[in-house]
């Protein structure tokens, strides 16, 4: 036998096609008797509806694209972004929404995006006006961006200066003068202003510093990768060089977990030798030995509220909004010399909701 057709559907279950297609498509048109008689039918008969057809007759491929603009290799060995795909897979599963990662191809993103066949982009890491996501809105693609600027876009982002400034007062609160900041590796032409989350989160260190009259010099702050690898080599070079800071600050977990591996392996007890603070939460944060102080932001539900965002805009429903969550500084033993109980402190709130409507964004 060839292949099915929604022909043959439509005889078996003495419907016409248009119905059939409805089924598949919109069953609200239909009884729910005449549903489950056509759905049946094309059980029996092994028919299922062409993707590539769907996709033409409603402009829609079903698929939302994640946008990384790292490798994927980076991507997966970071904790944060499995807990961030977490989040965003619990919208598209509820909504019965493929999902996609997307990171440059031989190392060109706007190749990486033309060939991505999806609805809109979640876009990770980058700003509205980065040379290739900028075209997107020329060309029409809806994409909303987290952990970036972003003037027209929707957008979701923690309060990353909060956060950062929380830690850094509470090491210098502790008495801690020779800090070291672990901070984002960055091209040189982003050294002398970093924008972003990079530039949020040092904002949140230095502001910190300043108003302790503590200086934080040039050398204290350590660009590397965000991975264990990175972390870890950048305190075993600052180390190598006689430096022995008493308390670290990184902007990443991953990053101070790293740092803590190194410090081990120095013979630095950690927190009685070197305090160390993180960024993110991750779930290793609590299993690692001592568990990690860190700044708790929201990864999950940031996947969530940017998904949702993004088939707002696909459905036309809502309009663009600008949203800032939460963080909180978690105290645990990384931090605590068994003296003091470990507690939560607030870094951060919801901040003013901005919404542009459809009009005003152009």
């Amino acid at each position: 036998m060839g292949r099915v057709t929604i022909g043959d559907v439509a005889r078996r279950a003495r419907v016409s096609p248009a119905a059939v297609s409805a089924a598949f498509n919109d069953p609200a048109q239909l009884s729910k008797t005449t549903v489950s008689r056509i759905l049946a039918t094309a059980l029996r008969l092994g028919y299922a509806p062409n993707p590539h057809a769907r996709a033409l007759l409603s402009r829609r491929v079903g698929v939302l694209g994640v946008l990384f603009p790292q490798a994927v290799s980076t991507v997966f060995a970071n904790p944060f972004f499995s807990a961030f795909l977490e989040g965003v897979g619990e919208i598209t599963d509820e909504r019965a929404v493929g999902l996609l990662t997307v990171s440059p191809a031989h190392g060109s993103l706007a190749r990486a995006i033309a060939a991505a066949p999806v609805d809109g982009f979640v876009i990770v890491g980058l700003d509205e006006a980065h040379d290739e996501v900028a075209p997107l809105r020329r060309r029409g693609v809806p994409f909303v961006i987290v952990d970036g600027d972003s003037e027209v876009a929707s957008s979701v982002n923690v309060d990353d200066e909060a956060g950062a400034y929380q830690a850094a007062r509470f090491l210098l609160g502790q008495g801690h003068g020779d800090v070291l900041v672990l901070g984002f590796h960055m091209p040189p032409a982003d050294l002398h202003q970093p924008r972003g989350v990079a530039g949020r989160r040092l904002a949140g260190y230095r502001r910190a510093f300043a108003e302790a009259n503590v200086p934080l010099a040039e050398d204290s702050v350590v660009r590397t990768p965000v991975s264990l690898n990175g972390g870890d080599e950048a305190l075993e070079k600052v180390l190598s060089r006689g430096r022995r800071p008493s308390a670290l600050l990184a902007v990443s977990d991953i990053m101070a977990l790293g740092a803590m591996r190194a410090a081990r392996r120095n013979g630095l007890r950690v927190p009685e030798d070197l305090a160390v603070i993180g960024f993110d939460d991750i779930p290793l944060a609590t299993a690692s030995h001592p568990t990690l102080s860190t700044v708790h932001q929201p990864i999950r539900e940031k996947g969530r509220v940017a998904t949702r965002l993004l088939l707002r805009e696909l459905d036309d429903s809502g309009p663009r909004e600008q949203i800032v969550l939460p963080t909180e500084l978690v105290l645990r033993e990384t931090t605590s010399t068994g003296k003091a109980p470990l507690r939560r402190e607030k870094g951060g709130s919801y901040r003013g909701r901005r919404t542009l409507t459809r009009a005003a964004a152009g």
